[in-house]
């Protein structure tokens, strides 16, 4: 596969889309391993009166943090794989990919598209949702100030609010990459049908086999 400017800044982005997903499914998973397995998004906190402590009154649907899980380590799997094939067609002198192969890229990537945006949106709102909580319990006025109160054991919420800040930029990262990749595809795409268009019949003859309906009117051999 030729290595075009194209194709080698497609390379790079899944690359630092591969990095983004990773990055969200990491910190989702390490921050419901330190609530008990529990997943905060939409989730509500409780100020334990006796122990000035708080703890999770109603914890979020677990499906929410799977959904965050799956998709980000999905397009990240993808990520590498396209990554990986990348450079061994490169090394194979392989031609480029055909116009059926970039449809399917792009429905891929729209896929994706809608698949980070959900999960942009989970954590947004789902987050939010568990911070307001918190400060109205723990009478503090930012959610990361929470980090430093004391928290029900074996709740470790050190980090609670740096990993999901964290998660979300990645994830919206991630978006915007995938937003790129999604033009880059359709500039591809639409090189490819002008390419197949412009080399069907060099300067407009006509097919070698083929006769055009000039040839039944004007006769090409000599005149008697």
């Amino acid at each position: 596969m030729a290595c075009s400017p194209l194709l080698f800044l497609e390379l790079l982005l899944y690359g630092a889309a591969f990095i983004c997903g990773i990055v969200t499914a990491a910190l989702v998973t390490v921050t419901q391993g330190e609530f008990g397995g529990v997943c905060i998004l939409y989730g509500v906190s409780q100020m334990n009166a006796s122990t000035r402590s708080l703890r999770i009154a109603a914890p979020g649907s677990a499906s929410h943090c799977a959904f965050v899980d799956v998709a980000s380590v999905l397009i990240a799997v993808y990520c590498f794989c396209t990554a990986f094939y990348f450079i061994y067609a490169y090394f194979l002198e392989e031609n480029t990919r055909s116009t059926r192969c970039l449809k399917g890229c792009l429905a891929i990537s729209a896929v994706f598209l809608l698949l980070l945006l959900t999960c942009g949106c989970l954590i947004r709102v789902g987050f939010s949702t568990f911070c307001r909580s918190v400060m109205d319990q723990a009478a503090v006025k930012r959610c990361s100030e929470a980090e430093t109160l004391n928290w029900t054991s074996p709740i470790r919420g050190s980090k609670f609010h740096q990993n999901f800040t964290n998660a979300e930029t990645a994830t919206w990262v991630n978006f915007f990459l995938w937003v790129v990749i999604v033009c880059l595809l359709l500039v591809q795409w639409r090189r490819g049908r002008n390419v197949q268009l412009s080399t069907a019949v060099p300067g407009g003859a006509s097919p070698p086999g083929r006769v055009s309906e000039t040839d039944h009117l004007i006769p090409s051999g000599p005149r008697p």
